[in-house]
């Protein structure tokens, strides 16, 4: 099997558990989709490496060259369960057998109100909880935006230096992580204040920024949300 082409079907991947190089990457067939891709995808899809994806199992990914690694990324974010894992397939398998796409603000499904019972009851604190499902962390920063806006009819959001929250716009007024997110974006959402982060390894927070903030800045009973 090891003959530096994609293997025949993810079950050859399934098997191999060590990494192996077969070609320095990106290989031959990896550089043809790489510029493929470059070619016709929006320049907004920034990549880490050129690594063309071929399958996977738990934590081993292997390119379309053949070449296998331990992905350290673990997928991204959240999405931790490695690849291929048997209960996550068989739980996609069984929901493309019934339907795989339904709007939940057009019709009921059971799956859905099951999974947001179960993540409001394992949520902190005593208070009921009710769950909106996003696609990204920005959209949940999104929405969370409109709710504390709505909610308590105030309009300031304070958000910190150095922290990322996503590139859509609410997002991006939030981020003050790298410049090169806001630039030519202008302007930005309104009423957001950016105060220094504690770090008691390198600059503890001043408490004496509050109070410029409340006095000199924006009326406490003004701030809807502190965002971290």
């Amino acid at each position: 099997m090891d003959t530096g082409h994609l293997s025949d079907s993810l079950s050859a991947v399934a098997i191999r558990d060590y990494p192996r190089i077969l070609t320095p990457p990106p290989g031959p067939r990896a550089r043809q989709i790489i510029a493929r891709d470059r070619e016709w995808t929006s320049p907004s899809y920034i990549k880490e490496y050129p690594l063309v994806i071929a399958g996977g199992q738990g934590a081993m990914v292997e390119d379309v060259d053949g070449n296998r690694y331990l992905d350290w990324m673990a997928g991204i974010a959240v999405c931790a369960t490695g690849y291929n894992h048997p209960r996550v397939t068989a739980a996609v398998q069984d929901a493309a057998g019934r339907f795989l796409h339904i709007c939940g603000t057009d019709f009921y499904y059971e799956s859905m109100a099951e999974l947001c019972e179960r993540l409001a009851r394992v949520a902190p604190g005593s208070s009921k909880k009710r769950v909106f499902l996003t696609n990204s962390g920005t959209e949940a920063v999104e929405g969370a935006v409109k709710l504390v806006r709505q909610h308590t009819g105030r309009p300031t959001l304070i958000a910190f230096h150095g922290a990322f929250h996503g590139r859509s716009y609410a997002g991006l007024t939030l981020s003050a992580s790298k410049v090169k997110y806001k630039a030519g974006f202008g302007p930005l959402l309104p009423n957001v204040v950016h105060l220094s982060f504690d770090d008691p390894y390198r600059a503890p927070f001043d408490p004496s920024e509050i109070d410029r903030l409340f006095q000199q800045i924006v009326p406490p009973n003004e701030v809807a949300a502190v965002f971290l």
